[in-house]
């Protein structure tokens, strides 16, 4: 038995279960115990997804089953939110119940934001870096904000978790940037549009294993039906952003966290929304 791998399994509270064989944890998989989104620590160092593990790749029930989430989508967490989701779309309770998930962590939140800033200012290399990596430590902030917002504690070094996904995520930046440009460039509307539309593309690509264009079109889907509403959601954060710059500009840092939190909570309401739509009777 010990020279097998090991593993802890890591709910809500940052608390560590284990440690559990992998048989053990092929049952708890498909009990419903681990999800795609469970945090799995390796007694060989390092914690994955346990979507994203291969030796648990058929252990999971059917995405197809009607108690599972549709296919391309997290399946719904396993322990409670850190925060309630409001029943209607309402900007500014999503901006305050982001400061609420914010305020215990805004440190360690901010300090991400402050670190992908001082990568960009970098001379000369700052906008390389940023062109080459930047979509990948989106990823790796989404999953540390939607993380927090899921009940788990958030760490600095989980912005440079996104790497996994390197492939997808330069891509996403990539292409969606190159189109959203376009958009602008033709009249703004259709550019404005387009960027509402892809707004989740990053945190589709963190919690689940669509590629690029895929995580485009999921996210597109998500926000069907919502995107004006997105659209004044932005507003809100550019506002809370502005005022941010009021506090000797350090206050844009925290700022920052509060916007990614709300539209966090966001993308968890229309999770939500889309799931309880595609379950509904016809």
């Amino acid at each position: 038995m010990s020279g097998q791998e090991q593993y802890w399994v890591i709910a809500a509270d940052g608390k560590e279960y284990g440690p559990a064989d992998l048989e053990t944890l092929k049952q708890w998989a498909r009990e419903g115990r681990v999800v795609h989104a469970t945090h799995i620590r390796k007694s060989s160092g390092g914690t994955v997804y346990a979507g994203k593990m291969a030796e648990l790749a058929d252990a999971f029930p059917p995405r197809e089953s009607p108690s599972a989430a549709p296919p391309g989508q997290p399946p719904p967490p396993a322990y409670p939110l850190a925060t309630t989701l409001p029943s209607e779309f309402r900007v500014w309770e999503f901006i305050g119940r982001g400061w609420d998930i914010v305020k215990p962590h805004w440190l360690v939140l901010s300090a991400m934001f402050f670190i992908q800033m001082a990568i960009s200012c970098v001379p000369y290399l700052g906008a390389c870096a940023q062109f080459i990596i930047g979509g990948a430590i989106m990823v790796g902030i989404w999953r540390a904000v939607l993380g927090t917002i899921d009940g788990r504690k958030p760490d600095v070094g989980m912005m440079f978790q996104g790497f996994d996904r390197f492939g997808d995520a330069f891509l996403a930046n990539l292409i969606s940037g190159i189109l959203i440009v376009l958009g602008i460039v033709c009249l703004i509307v259709p550019g404005i549009i387009l960027a509402i539309m892809w707004m989740f593309t990053f945190p589709v690509i963190g919690e689940t294993p669509l590629g690029f264009w895929e995580a485009m079109r999921e996210s597109s889907r998500l926000t069907e039906g919502y995107r004006w509403r997105l659209f004044l959601l932005a507003l809100a954060c550019v506002l809370v952003a502005l005022l941010g710059l009021l506090v000797f500009c350090v206050g844009v840092f925290v700022a920052c966290a509060v916007d990614l939190a709300a539209l966090g909570l966001a993308y968890r309401f229309l999770q939500a929304k889309k799931r309880q739509a595609a379950q509904a009777p016809a």
